[in-house]
């Protein structure tokens, strides 16, 4: 399978924001031209990375978590890009009594083995994604420990959550509302800083505060910047 990176670090986004985990970085990604979101745009050309078997793959994890019950974090790219290996993936994390999640762009319907999965995490692209249409509304009505991630940019993002939930009024997962961080390039100090803008994150809090939803930013990013391996 194709691999771009696995490092230990801390969930930086959504239900289990904090929580130390193996992030497992598949290579490779369906969406051309791509989301404008993207922050791994290092990971998304399917003949970049290096190959690993599975096998290689689980012992890099159990060197990095050498612990029963701990988590991992299968990633991308998109990590369904690489159906049959992420299937069998999972299969082995869990044979070593690993709780897993997936991190998905939400453009493939959930496979048949997805209960197979701790906790699913998947994308549906708001119109400012410019890919907008391409996500799966399935995901919404799986079980109540997965998670639906909108990354919003504008008020018209905001519009489309509503009009998305209320086609789906009986929805099971957690829905997050991410608002998403501008890029700010740092010259002097020769890095990459996200920041969000005060005004637009009050703007989301209340949103979420009406429509009884759950606030995620990516703290990572406010940590790090925009930085690999984090």
């Amino acid at each position: 399978m194709k691999i771009n990176e696995i490092f230990l670090s801390l969930q930086g986004e959504g239900v289990y924001q904090g929580v130390p985990m193996v992030f497992i970085r598949m290579q490779g990604c369906n969406l051309l031209p791509g989301c404008s979101f993207c922050d791994t745009q290092y990971a998304r050309d399917p003949d970049g990375g290096f190959e690993k078997t599975i096998d290689e793959v689980v012992g890099n994890v159990s060197k990095l978590l050498p612990y029963y019950g701990g988590w991992v974090c299968i990633t991308g790219g998109e990590p369904l890009f690489q159906f049959m290996e992420l299937e069998q993936l999972v299969r082995k994390l869990k044979e070593g009594g690993y709780k897993v999640t997936v991190e998905t762009n939400g453009s493939y319907k959930p496979p048949k083995w997805y209960t197979l999965v701790d906790s699913w995490d998947a994308d549906i692209k708001c119109p400012t994604s410019g890919v907008c249409g391409v996500s799966n509304e399935l995901w919404l009505g799986l079980r109540r420990q997965d998670q639906v991630k909108f990354v919003v940019s504008s008020s018209d993002d905001l519009q489309f959550v509503k009009d998305v939930l209320n086609r789906n009024k009986t929805y099971n997962a957690t829905v997050l509302i991410s608002p998403a961080a501008h890029v700010l390039l740092d010259e002097k100090a020769g890095k990459i800083e996200g920041y969000w803008n005060k005004e637009w994150l009050q703007e989301c809090w209340q949103f979420c505060v009406e429509n009884r939803l759950r606030f995620s930013l990516q703290i990572h990013k406010a940590v790090f910047g925009q930085r690999r391996g984090v």
